[in-house]
């Protein structure tokens, strides 16, 4: 059921003295610590590349372009925009659009809201114009805000609010612009500016919503990022044939024959093929489409020389790894190629980094450290989550889940207690050591927050670290000949 306003204050934070209250503090743990803030220009390290013979920076380095891509053409391309935006729905939501030309479906994470008759968009207002309802009957006004996070509410109060209604506006309104195809109204606030969220609320549910329509969409973008906007430019002139809508600096009206208010949400960094839009994409077809918009030229590991290449993302702030000149060593021992990757600037530059990850087989990193550029690994590739202290409840469905549906293997180390510094801060036997629940149980989010993400860093157990390194040169198909003796 719509609401005609998601006030979603009633708090979700509660205190976890449970093991199920505990999963939940992760969930807030792993989204709110995935905003690392990048280095300023005189912490940055440069991104080199590990090579037997010396280093080589990855300014330097360069892989060669391909061809432009093409947009493809599907069966579907002749369908009309009308039943494209129908097929959006399901069940009583497509009957109600079929019989009154609106309808809204809404999960825990999203609420999307179709219309597939003409509508007047007033920019100024953010005000969805519907056609008026037939004489004798009550007008209806729904409030959207327009990003897959629904749940949460900290976010929810930060994103624009979107008004859908088909009362008459008090006065007149005409149509400044006309167009043929229908609109999508998104917004681009919240956690953007972190590659997790960038990905999991707006890359993959716009690529869900909008690919149906083959290029033919105008996208509207409430708390409008220009920068944003920048980083993703590829992906959204793939998916859009028409320039971005920006209503802080348009206040006209605009005329589609059709809109769409809000993205379609599945699951964490995935796609469920029979929930999408005619069951036409799967996550293998994002990957695919991500291929295609970065022109990655490797598609699975098993098309790569040896040796097998590494990408170790190395956290510069919180979570450093505290012994990563014998990681490395380890690593290049084990038959590796390393890349470290360490500076922020460097990997939001995604037209260049998707490239970087796509040459190599395994991707290594602390939580936190952009894992979710794993969607560029080539099929068959392995990413490494390390775990430290306060990420041990329940299953992390953020990577874990996510990695086989993109046909990559996701391995974890966890880390000890006396891997993570704050045995030498606090003990080996202090509670925040031992029984890192009680610590969320005490102070909440807040506190927990401030111990495990922003004052932790880790030293690795190179021989218990040394097996998991083993494991993924098993899954990517280089079975090097190593020593059986262990690291001292």
């Amino acid at each position: 059921m719509v609401q005609k306003e998601r006030r979603l204050g009633k708090g979700r934070l509660v205190l976890f003295a449970t093991q199920a209250l505990c999963a939940f503090l992760l969930f807030h743990l792993l989204y709110a610590e995935l905003n690392f803030k990048p280095t300023s220009s005189s912490q940055q390290i440069k991104l080199d590349i590990v090579v037997s013979g010396g280093r080589q920076i990855l300014s330097d380095w360069k892989l060669p372009d391909h061809a432009i891509v093409k947009k493809f053409d599907d069966d579907h391309h002749n369908q009309s925009i009308q039943f494209l935006l129908t097929t959006l729905l399901k069940d009583e939501d497509r009957t109600k659009l079929d019989s009154t030309g609106f309808a809204c479906d809404s999960t825990i994470s999203s609420i999307v809201c179709v219309t597939n008759k003409p509508v007047k968009i007033a920019m100024k207002t953010l005000k969805v114009h519907l056609q008026p309802p037939p004489p004798n009957t009550t007008a209806t006004t729904i409030i959207v805000r327009p990003y897959a996070m629904q749940e949460s509410p900290y976010v929810m109060n930060y994103i624009t609010p979107v008004t859908i209604t088909t009362a008459d506006p008090p006065q007149p309104t005409t149509c400044d612009h006309h167009h043929d195809h229908p609109a999508v109204i998104f917004s681009t606030g919240g956690y953007t500016g972190n590659v997790f969220h960038e990905l999991n609320e707006n890359i993959i549910p716009l690529f869900i919503t909008s690919r149906l329509f083959e290029s033919r969409v105008h996208f509207i973008t409430v708390d409008h990022k220009p920068s944003f906007i920048r980083k993703y430019r590829r992906v959204f002139s793939r998916l859009s044939d028409h320039e971005i809508v920006d209503p802080a600096t348009d206040p006209s009206v605009h005329c589609f024959p059709g809109a769409v208010t809000g993205l379609k949400f599945h699951k964490f960094l995935g796609i469920n093929a029979s929930e999408s839009p005619q069951g036409y994409y799967s996550m293998p077809d994002f990957r695919e489409f991500i291929r295609q918009t970065y022109r990655l030229r490797t598609r699975s590991v098993f098309e790569m020389q040896n040796p097998p290449i590494l990408l170790l993302i190395s956290r510069q702030t919180t979570r450093k790894f505290l012994n990563q000149a014998e990681m490395l060593k380890m690593m290049e021992d084990l038959g590796f190629r390393v890349i470290i990757a360490s500076s922020a600037k460097e990997m939001s530059n995604v037209e260049k980094f998707s490239r970087v990850v796509n040459s190599c087989s395994v991707m290594v990193g602390a939580h936190g450290a952009g894992l979710a550029n794993e969607v560029f690994l080539p099929d068959g590739g392995v990413m490494i989550q390390v775990r430290p202290l306060g990420f041990q409840w329940g299953t992390d469905s953020f990577y874990s889940e996510p990695g086989p549906g993109m046909g990559l293997r996701y391995l974890e180390y966890r880390i000890e207690p006396e891997e993570s510094s704050l045995a030498d801060v606090y003990g080996r036997d202090h509670p925040v050591v031992v029984d890192t629940a009680s610590v969320a149980a005490k102070g909440g989010y807040a506190a927990a927050r401030e111990i495990y993400l922003n004052k932790q860093d880790l030293k690795i157990n190179l021989n218990r670290f040394r097996e998991t390194l083993i494991e993924a040169l098993g899954f990517v198909g280089r079975h090097t000949k190593i020593s059986d003796r262990s690291i001292v």
